[in-house]
């Protein structure tokens, strides 16, 4: 609701500026749970949850009505239109301000580096806060990896016990890598991989799910079953570092964990940093007779296979090992749970209130950034799987509720700075879309015909609530 009378706000603003009549202030579609009159607006809650809007008088291009829409100039109207994505964006901005005062910038923060890497060859180390990378600032790791993916000489600024420091670190091509969740394993294999289903490694084979695969070691051995999962990452440059992630240490009281137990073992399983975790999680979600292999090139780096039913955690608490039983199924929704485990990742602290917001502007300004370059692979048909609809956001916010205050606000910020950036993408139905037409205007200095522009927005808007419904439905796949 904040998002959406925000935005809304915006036009609302605006339409009074210039003396155009709003008839109705809605959020969200359909049936009215609340309606109030105050003057000439009526003010309504609806059913539906899928946005706003302002509507206001003479949208239906009646040019005769002397405070409709269409009577006034198209730079008012181009102005009324964009006020809304302006409101979203700026309240994105400032709510990244109280919540870089309270708790800071999250660092792209080093994890872990890896032996034998360039990172560990010219001086990288655990714990480093990546500042700046050739020059720039950076805030997501996205950022970083950008970056290191060029193959260049990469350049960091990182912070080092309250020292800044610079590194200069050649990338290593990385041989290509194939991640599978196999089903029905039967067989094993060691040492190197000489075959995958008769291919020589190196190629994307392209299976999918459901398809039988065969390995092969240089030994002879074999291992085979049904491909649950499959993902292929072809040769490119790394540096050889983890981005930070969680401790195993409980930041919360949940029974039968307290807040600071550490886990360091989980039945035969050494839980030792973040990586162990992320090989924990994907042993939990293993079924019986499943396998996940993680292999580089042609060596086997990563074997998993699923814990039992009946699990002994070993934890330290207050110094002291403690031993605590618990079923699979129970553990592994624990420690999905948001904000169960301490972040690793450090936070850059605002100095004083200048510094508050210019971090708060880098900030929003880098996920801006991100925001747009999505958009732009969303339209050549990537990422499309990551789109979330009405209940997938609903989702999120829920988890985010569980994580804290300083999620909840930064989740809202991001959610408002998309719609902004998003309704000013020139497409029918969207205020980007009206901004065009008022443009044409403008440039043209002739009236663009109303009928032509109603039908194009109207074709629009059934077009992006077919959407809606279908990352909906998408949603509740995903989701549930």
């Amino acid at each position: 609701m904040f998002v959406v009378v925000v935005h809304e706000f915006g036009h609302f603003l605006f339409a009074k500026i210039f003396k155009v009549g709003v008839l109705e202030f809605s959020i969200g579609f359909g049936p009215a749970l609340l309606r109030k009159k105050f003057k000439e607006t009526l003010f309504r809650i609806n059913i539906i949850p899928f946005g706003g809007y302002v509507r206001l008088k003479g949208e239906d291009f009646d040019e005769e009505v002397e405070d409709g829409l269409y009577a006034k100039p198209a730079w008012q109207r181009l102005l009324i239109a964009f006020a809304g994505p302006l409101f979203s964006i700026l309240a994105a901005y400032i709510l990244f301000i109280p919540i870089v005062t309270n708790w800071g910038v999250p660092a792209v923060t080093v994890g872990k580096v890896i032996d034998n890497s360039p990172a560990a060859e010219y001086g990288l180390k655990d714990g480093d806060v990546i500042l700046k990378v050739n020059g720039k600032r950076v805030f997501d790791s996205i950022e970083v990896s950008e970056q290191i993916s060029k193959g260049k000489v990469v350049e960091f600024q990182v912070l080092r016990d309250d020292k800044v420091i610079t590194i200069s670190i050649p990338p290593r091509i990385t041989p290509p890598e194939y991640i599978f969740v196999l089903d029905d394993v039967y067989g094993d294999i060691k040492g190197s991989l000489k075959k995958i289903n008769g291919f020589t490694p190196g190629v994307n084979l392209q299976l999918k799910n459901g398809e039988f695969i065969e390995l092969e070691d240089n030994f002879g051995n074999t291992l085979s079953g049904v491909v649950v999962s499959y993902s292929f990452v072809g040769e490119r440059p790394t540096i050889g570092f983890y981005y930070a992630g969680f401790e195993s240490v409980i930041s919360k009281d949940i029974s039968p964990f307290r807040t600071g137990d550490r886990i360091v073992k989980v039945n035969s399983m050494e839980i030792r940093d973040y990586v162990s975790l992320l090989n924990l999680v994907s042993r939990l979600g293993l079924k019986q007779n499943q396998m996940y292999i993680d292999i580089w090139g042609n060596k086997i780096k990563t074997k998993l296979l699923p814990l039992e039913d009946n699990l002994e955690i070993v934890v330290i608490r207050d110094g002291i090992e403690k031993k605590l039983n618990m079923k699979r199924e129970d553990f592994s929704k624990l420690i999905t749970t948001p904000g169960f485990f301490k972040q690793e990742q450090k936070y850059l602290k605002p100095k004083n209130l200048f510094d508050a917001v210019s971090l708060a502007i880098q900030r929003c300004n880098s996920a801006a950034k991100t925001i747009w370059k999505a958009f732009g692979k969303l339209f050549l048909g990537k990422g499309v799987n990551q789109v979330a609809g009405p209940v997938g956001i609903a989702v999120i916010v829920g988890e985010a509720a569980k994580a804290g205050w300083e999620t909840i606000l930064t989740v809202v910020a991001l959610f408002t700075l998309n719609l902004g950036i998003f309704n000013l993408l020139p497409l029918p139905a969207l205020d980007g879309g009206r901004i065009v037409f008022s443009l044409i205007e403008i440039i043209t200095r002739k009236k663009v015909n109303r009928k032509i522009e109603a039908i194009v927005h109207t074709i629009g808007f059934f077009v992006l609530m077919a959407l809606a419904f279908y990352f909906m439905f998408a949603d509740f796949t995903r989701f549930f």
